[in-house]
């Protein structure tokens, strides 16, 4: 089933944001972007009549209260289809949690991760799904993931599916990983996706940014499922480590 994106909620959390990513955003038209709501106190000037040209809207909304809540509050009320989120680098820290960490965890909605200080790798030219890394560990989040990835077909170029392998496997393991890994790809390419699978192993998140680098990614799309407070505070999420170390933009699929 194809995926349609008629309303973007564009939210930057940057002390003076130049808005320049949201023209980088306008393949997504191809799959129905029609509006995008900017949370903010200001509508930049020229950005309206810019965006008008492509055919798509842009209204602002102020909100109110705390941050996540403004998010959350205006992504129901325009009945959002994706939040992007333009963030600050955030050092990482053990009992607080990022503003990346804060959205993930409280979303209902796909959400796209850009940070400031990220870079974007190869062409300059490169849209935001012409190279992605999908990052698949079999869950049912995982699942999600991969399904509306293949609903973004229309606008995916190379998909990357990455597995990686966290204790040592054997022979028989090995086999059928990468039995079940191409599965997957074949299902992409019978999609009309052009899919590569990758076997990676070692910590998740970063053996999945170094996939990132390795491929030339511009974007790393992952599933996510709340595990409850307690296992994430002291196992840690993967998830949340690659939204906020990754130097290239993350999608979220909850």
């Amino acid at each position: 089933m194809l995926v349609k994106i008629k309303k973007l909620l564009y939210i930057s959390y940057l002390k003076e944001p130049t808005y320049d990513l949201i023209e980088g955003l306008l393949d997504i038209k191809k799959i129905g972007l029609e509006e995008i709501i900017l949370l903010s106190e200001s509508l930049p000037q020229g950005l309206k009549e810019r965006l008008s040209e492509h055919g798509i809207n842009l209204k602002r909304d102020e909100g109110s209260g705390p941050f996540i809540s403004r998010v959350l509050d205006s992504a129901n009320k325009e009945n959002a289809s994706f939040i992007v989120a333009h963030l600050n680098r955030e050092k990482r820290k053990i009992f607080r949690g990022s503003t990346a960490r804060d959205l993930i965890k409280n979303t209902p909605f796909p959400l796209l991760i850009i940070h400031e200080n990220g870079e974007r790798r190869g062409s300059s030219t490169k849209g935001l799904f012409d190279s992605v890394i999908l990052a698949t560990n079999w869950s049912d989040e995982a699942g999600r993931a991969w399904l509306y990835i293949i609903g973004l077909k229309e606008i995916v170029g190379v998909l990357d599916i990455v597995y990686v392998l966290n204790q040592r496997p054997t022979v028989r393991d090995i086999r059928q990983l990468r039995d079940r890994v191409e599965e997957v790809r074949k299902i992409c390419l019978e999609e009309k996706i052009d899919a590569e699978s990758h076997i990676y192993a070692g910590k998740t998140a970063g053996e999945i940014i170094l996939a990132s680098k390795d491929y030339n990614a511009t974007l790393i799309a992952m599933g996510y499922g709340s595990k409850g407070v307690f296992k994430e505070i002291f196992s840690g999420s993967a998830c949340y480590r690659v939204a906020e170390e990754s130097p290239v933009p993350v999608l979220i699929i909850p």
